[in-house]
């Protein structure tokens, strides 16, 4: 019997049969989009397709965090039923939504002293933060407790690295990563800038490359450099049986509406080794500050680095 109940946000990317498979209470952030505000449904109210095509044609799209009152309902149902709470957050160098479910977990937690809540800051977003949740539902489904679970997801969540190209560097300009005038030149000249989460969970420019395939393959050399590190790392502190499972661990790729750039990385990776790799749509409230067009790999590595 399951000893907690586990709570996410919307921003995982993945779908709405995910969340309802594997028991995960959503906490829905939203975006405001040529007049209309949509909590985040998966695509139901707006399909993805259709989102990034109003991107496409000049529309902006706005976006709030998850909001308190969400958090209460499921964090009161769920102590109302007798079982404890952990919740993995989107990245609080992100949004705010990791803060309004301390806020809610604080008062939910008085009402209820016998209950565990647990609320965990990934410092993760999109595929980067599915990893974390994914490992969390298994350790609950093993019978682990909320501080067992909560506990292991804090040691690990540093090792899961982002690794983050777009095809237009305006969406980032708009969102402060990089200068207009940047944003303009590098648009005239195909240079597609890679961007990787650093250990505050912040989007950081670290690359310019020119040329989208290149852009792609300099994102799958990092991610190999990272399976080769972790591997090594693993064999080092004696933990052999361990370290063979790198390269079969599941690997995530995200994409603005640009499949076909999703599987000519995923292609790139398989010729390298990687064995399991879940391609998904970004979801609309990261897409609406990263724009149609990006191109996001996540996976259990070795450290979050510029690369």
């Amino acid at each position: 019997m399951n000893q907690f109940v586990l709570v996410a946000n919307s921003t995982i990317d993945e779908t709405a049969d995910y969340y309802a498979a594997h028991d995960i209470r959503c906490a829905s952030l939203s975006f405001t989009i040529d007049g209309q505000t949509i909590k985040e449904d998966f695509g139901a109210t707006l399909p993805f397709h259709d989102f990034f095509e109003k991107l496409r044609a000049g529309s902006q799209s706005k976006t709030s965090q998850a909001q308190v009152g969400d958090y209460l309902s499921i964090f009161r149902e769920a102590c109302a039923s007798g079982l404890d709470v952990v919740y993995l957050g989107f990245s609080s160098g992100l949004s705010g939504s990791y803060q309004a479910g301390c806020i809610a977990a604080r008062e939910v937690g008085k009402e209820f002293p016998a209950r565990t809540i647990r609320c965990v800051d990934t410092l993760a977003a999109a595929g980067g933060e599915c990893v974390l949740v994914e490992h969390a539902w298994r350790m609950r489904d093993e019978g682990k407790t909320a501080n067992e679970c909560a506990n292991e997801i804090e040691e690990r969540k540093l090792q899961v690295v982002h690794l983050v190209t777009v095809d237009d560097l305006n969406h980032l300009w708009r969102g402060g990563r990089v200068s207009r005038t940047s944003a303009v030149l590098g648009t005239l000249v195909g240079i597609k800038p890679v961007i990787y989460l650093d250990n505050d969970g912040k989007l950081q420019v670290c690359h310019k490359i020119r040329g989208r395939k290149q852009s792609l393959e300099y994102l799958g050399d990092e991610m190999l450099r990272q399976l080769d590190e972790r591997e090594q790392a693993l064999r080092a502190a004696g933990k052999a049986a361990e370290a063979l499972t790198v390269r079969a661990q599941p690997v995530r790729i995200s994409h603005g509406d640009c499949e076909p750039d999703a599987q000519y990385l995923a292609d790139y990776l398989r010729a390298h080794g990687v064995e399991q790799i879940a391609i998904r749509m970004i979801d609309t409230v990261i897409g609406s500050h990263t724009g149609p067009g990006v191109v996001a790999l996540f996976g259990l590595g070795y450290e979050r680095r510029a690369f």
